[in-house]
């Protein structure tokens, strides 16, 4: 009888349970990467030039295709229809699939032997031909180059980051033009009524128009008075008051100047007694006084509100009533330089300088001076952490430092030397401390692990059963448990 995978993991010990689980993963990659092997291997098997002359007169008959982009051989049409099968794929599926292994040995050849070695996933390695595809054999030769040193030791979404970046490098030109097409997709659009009485609207806007957007929404749902909704159902009242604009307005500017509409206001506006009796001047309002009697009848509580009303107007802050939006942006000097070059913008990722431009393009720019990374701030002795230095790390290392994190929001910083009462002066400095997710953080904390900072931004962690890992801006190495590994953890900290 055929044992589930479940019973044969019963009754291990933690060590055996998480050797087990990495060399299954080590099987994983290795079949993976053994399959691009295998596949191209059949592609030279099933070349074109493997086509007989005769065979290429029938018609119908098979065909020299180039599934892969510039400087990838042709195959065998028809020998793709069997590969299909036998991988368990469809005949477009496997044709796709055999294109991008042929990229990454043709077009990427440092990725390729990455992957031969199983240093990077299969997976991964295709992706990155697969974005690379529409290049030029020299232009992906270029990102190649970019990425090899990358590739196996960060994770997916900052690979996939500069993926983009070294693609916008070699071919902004294009990704220019592309960026202008794309404005022909935007638009908003509304859906039919639903069972329940409701519609959506969905919008496809430029990425920082949506950001504002939903900043002014947010807003507009938290000047809201508070109320048993929940966070959506607010969000969906501050969208329906966008469609009308002046009691937005009302809202907003109530919310950012809260004595507009005091009581000086509402004490103007209350009707005044007596309908046809002829009024003192005492009685009106003072903006009224002094006034050349008209030849016909005044409207009085017209004339108050009016008054009222330009009263508020003067008192209005300009300044607050503005919508305000902060963008920051990542950029090298010489991107400021040449007038070219890639930008950064959290949330958003790598972007082209030029298409930032368009992004500000109808706003008004206020630039506000960064952290300049060359000035570092100085040590401090108290055990919490200086909000300049807390800055400054956010710019000088924007991700966790753990192993194979992908964190970038909400950090924390730890104090990779653990603080100490009583301890030397200047145990608080931005050398010593290291940002981490809050999970992360705890696990330092409470879970078992140690870490050592041998230099600046360069971490090594040993896990509660012994792994060593080391982790810098490159990415993270794993160690593995050896005598070697334990070696580079002494060595950290010869004094421990």
């Amino acid at each position: 009888m055929f044992e589930s995978l479940e019973e044969r993991v019963v009754g291990y010990g933690t060590d055996d349970i998480l050797k087990a689980a990495s060399e299954t993963l080590r099987t994983k990659l290795e079949a993976e990467n053994a399959l691009l092997a295998w596949t191209a291997a059949w592609a030279d098997a099933n070349s074109a030039d493997s086509i007989h002359p005769a065979e290429l007169k029938l018609p119908g008959g098979p065909r020299g295709v180039r599934p892969g982009g510039e400087g990838t051989p042709e195959v065998n049409d028809l020998a793709l229809a069997e590969l299909a099968v036998k991988i368990k794929k469809s005949d477009y599926a496997c044709t796709k699939f055999v294109g991008e292994v042929l990229d990454l040995r043709h077009r990427l050849p440092l990725l390729w032997e990455k992957a031969m070695r199983c240093e990077v996933e299969g997976w991964q390695a295709r992706g990155i031909a697969r974005h690379t595809h529409h290049l030029s054999l020299e232009l992906a030769r270029q990102v190649d180059e970019d990425l090899a040193g990358h590739a196996g030791l960060v994770g997916q979404q900052k690979l996939q980051n500069l993926t983009e970046a070294a693609i916008a490098r070699v071919d902004g030109a294009r990704m220019e033009r592309e960026a202008a097409e794309r404005k022909k997709q935007l638009g908003v659009w509304l859906s039919q009524t639903t069972d329940e009485g409701l519609k959506a609207m969905f919008a496809r806007l430029e990425p920082a128009d949506a950001i504002r957007v939903l900043a002014r929404v947010q807003e507009l749902a938290d000047a809201l008075p508070p109320d048993d909704r929940s966070a959506d159902e607010r969000r969906a009242a501050g969208l329906a008051l966008l469609g009308n604009e002046l009691e937005a307005t009302r809202v907003l500017a109530e919310h950012r100047q809260p004595d507009l509409f005091d009581e000086e206001f509402a004490s103007a506006v209350q009707p005044i007694d007596g309908d046809d009796e002829p009024l003192e001047e005492s009685e009106l309002h003072p903006s009224l006084r002094d006034k050349p009697k008209p030849a016909i009848g005044v409207d009085v509580e017209a004339a108050v509100f009016k008054a009222a009303v330009e009263r508020i107007v003067a008192k209005l802050d300009p300044a607050l009533l503005v919508p305000t939006s902060t963008l920051v942006v990542h950029l090298a000097a010489e991107s400021l330089e040449t007038g070219h070059g890639i930008c950064r913008v959290p949330g958003i990722g790598p972007t082209l300088k030029g298409v930032v431009k368009d992004w500000l393009g109808h706003d008004r720019v206020k630039v506000v001076p960064v952290i300049d990374l060359n000035d570092t701030p100085a040590s401090v002795d108290d055990y919490q952490i200086p909000d300049r230095h807390k800055r400054y790390l956010r710019y000088a290392r924007p991700g966790s430092r753990f192993p194979w994190s992908t964190a970038t929001g909400r950090l924390e910083f730890d104090h990779s030397e653990p603080y100490r009462l009583g301890g030397p002066p200047g145990q608080t400095d931005v050398a010593r401390l290291t940002p981490l997710a809050k999970r992360e953080h705890r696990a330092v904390t409470f879970g078992g692990w140690q870490r050592r900072q041998p230099e600046p931004d360069t971490m090594i962690f040993r896990s509660p059963h012994g792994d060593v890992q080391i982790t810098n801006y490159s990415g993270t190495f794993d160690l593995g448990h050896g005598a070697f590994a334990h070696a580079i953890w002494n060595a950290a900290c010869p004094n421990k």
